[in-house]
């Protein structure tokens, strides 16, 4: 078959079987675990946000009935048993029969159309609602019809209390339920398809009706091969980004209603919400004081760390997926994306390692270092870095000059115009440690062209916790380990291929941009990128590693939607489409901060690191200022 890292593959496989081939069981865990511990995954209503490409609709259809079904009926295969242990600690699963059935509505620009409406807002909304009502009932009702059960062999488990309501969605029969769902569809979409919207007079009773299957469906009880079992009907409300803003609101506060007894999911994008909420350091903070509502957030969180671990496994477990869907790969058994990236770095070549070992040097002599002092140096890196300068020569000389400069800068000259000796000053403990290497490898990626980016951790870390960014990088690495191995060479690729691959790769997807405000999102970009690179390449390394955002203080970063709201707007649309991640809440440096943090696309293009932590300390006018050009 072609690359399937190409394209998202999940959006075009039709058959579940090899649907179900291709999906990492690791999302459910991640981002479902705790709200379905917990209870809050069925109960209430959930609101799934993240990033394009995050992974919500891959999720959403895991939980689709004929999905499940599809699972159960192949449990026996091992490779499926991951999914179905996940989904059983979802609740959506027990023994051998689904719990929920679920049904995906995308919101698509009909839904939109009814906010366009010339009518009151009470009417438009419900149009919109019961519109949503009948193409969901549909929706769960055809799902069970495609997985062979007859809907006679279908009833509504309901509110006894609701006689007339029960009665007004077209009683408890499946059929009933189907029939009475189709009129009121047909009744509304003739509206929304109307060449010019009806007067409100003109508008029949079929919607206008009490219709409420959402306030009267509990389950479905289902009959099958002489099986009885109920199920939950999960409605998940996908791409609400689509929605018009008030619209988003109006649907949101109707589903967090607890009277609803069915789950509801909304799967949405950071550019739907409020500048506000998508900026402020208690980032959700308005969804997740109510407690009618479970936010999960595809991608940030409390602990970043544990984040960026979870996705890694998640990244190669995908990754080990795809390759085993390449008979190229699959027929040789390489089905781990990790082994075919060597972290064997190349050395520079011999022209640029003289000129390297002739900076150190000339940095020896102008500050009139020892060779005690150096030889001293040298055994501080050999001892804490041994197995990282090994067989690396040009980044022990790189940590050298570091060490150097640090050594010195810690000593004022007694005048401008004497010399300075090193055998005047006391000993002091400079200790070479993993961030001191860090800075050297920029330093000597920038000056010498030394490789940087490259191995499996590296690839996801430059991902951003996103699965569509992931398989965009990694595309590129795959075809290239394909030709090779058609060419009859080995799969695994060199550091310096991989370098090449992927910075081509980030240049290429931030200049696809196509998004609103990408222009400015951009520009503020390339300004954080070109501040950040001139401090991470200080000969002394006094950010470490280097840095890669700006931190702005806690409450003046606040106050930047109110204060602010062009520069807001373009912030948000930034975090929205993978260009900036924002991490609240930062006490470091004396302070509190809001640091806006370079995504991984950016740090590939502009050759930063990729270590979390180093910010330059600014305010909103510099950001206005890098937007206005100066």
């Amino acid at each position: 078959m072609p690359n399937p890292f190409e394209k998202r593959a999940t959006e075009y496989l039709r058959d579940d079987e090899a649907f179900l081939a291709v999906v990492t069981p690791r999302p459910l865990t991640t981002f479902f675990g705790k709200p379905a511990k917990d209870g809050r995954l069925y109960d209430r209503l959930a609101m799934l946000i993240g990033t394009p490409g995050s992974g919500k609709t891959t999720l959403a259809r895991l939980f689709q009935f004929r999905t499940i079904r599809t699972l159960l009926r192949n449990s026996s295969i091992s490779s499926y048993r991951p999914l179905l242990d996940e989904l059983t600690k979802c609740g959506a699963v027990e023994g051998e029969r689904p719990t929920v059935i679920g049904g995906r509505i995308p919101l698509e620009a009909e839904y939109r159309d009814f906010w366009e409406f010339p009518y009151s807002r009470e009417v438009k909304a419900r149009l919109m609602i019961s519109f949503l009502q009948a193409r969901s009932v549909l929706t769960w009702l055809q799902a069970i019809r495609d997985s062979n059960i007859r809907l006679d062999q279908v009833e509504v488990v309901s509110n006894a209390s609701a006689s007339a309501a029960i009665t007004s969605i077209g009683g408890t029969t499946g059929e009933g339920l189907f029939e009475q769902a189709c009129k009121v569809e047909l009744a509304v979409y003739q509206i929304s398809a109307a060449l010019m919207p009806p007067n409100i007079e003109e508008i029949g009773p079929d919607f206008v009706a009490a219709y409420r299957p959402f306030d009267v469906i509990e389950s479905f009880r289902i009959h099958d091969a002489g099986n009885t079992f109920d199920v939950l009907p999960l409605i998940i409300l996908d791409d609400a980004h689509r929605l018009h803003p008030d619209q988003l609101a109006t649907l949101t506060h109707w589903l967090t209603q607890r009277e609803l007894k069915i789950a509801r999911w909304i799967l949405t994008r950071l550019d739907a919400l409020n500048p506000s909420a998508v900026l402020a350091s208690n980032q959700g903070s308005e969804l997740n004081r109510s407690r009618e509502v479970t936010v999960i957030h595809m991608q940030g969180g409390e602990s970043r760390r544990k984040r960026r671990q979870d996705f890694r496994r998640m990244a190669q477990d995908m990754a080990g997926r795809y390759l085993r869907q390449m008979e190229v790969f699959n027929a040789r058994r390489l089905n781990s994306l990790g082994a075919l990236l060597s972290t064997e770095p190349d050395s520079i070549p011999a022209g640029k390692m003289k000129k390297l070992a002739k900076r150190v040097n000339s940095l020896q002599q102008r500050y009139g270092i020892l060779t005690e002092r150096r030889e001293e140096f040298e055994k501080n890196i050999d001892s804490n870095l041994d197995r990282m300068v090994k067989n690396s020569k040009d980044l022990r000389l790189g940590i050298l000059a570091i060490l150097i400069e640090q050594y010195v800068r810690r000593f004022p000259q007694e005048s401008l115009f004497e010399s300075v000796t090193d055998s005047a000053r006391p000993p002091r403990s400079l200790e070479a440690d993993a961030s001191i290497a860090e800075r050297a490898r920029i330093h000597l990626l920038h000056e010498y062209d030394r490789p940087y980016f490259f191995g499996i951790d590296t690839l996801c870390d430059a991902s951003s916790e996103n699965a569509e960014q992931f398989l965009r990088l990694a595309s590129r690495l795959v075809s290239q380990a394909e030709i090779q191995l058609i060419r009859g060479k080995q799969a695994m690729l060199s550091v310096s291929i991989q370098h090449k691959l992927l910075r081509e790769r980030a240049v290429e997807i931030v200049r696809e941009w196509d998004f609103p405000y990408c222009h400015e999102v951009r520009q503020l970009a390339e300004g954080i990128a070109k501040a950040c690179l001139a401090k991470s390449l200080e000969g002394n390394a006094s950010l470490g590693g280097g840095a890669n955002g700006f931190g702005i203080p806690e409450k003046e970063f606040d106050s930047i939607p109110k204060e602010y709201p062009d520069l807001a707007r373009i912030l948000q649309y930034g975090v929205a489409y993978n260009a900036f991640i924002i991490v609240p809440n930062d006490g470091t440096k004396g302070g509190q901060w809001c640091v806006i943090e370079l995504g991984g696309t950016l740090i590939l293009k502009y050759g930063l690191t990729l270590n979390r932590g180093g910010f330059l300390e600014r305010n909103a006018d510099d950001l206005l200022r890098i937007l206005d050009g100066h």
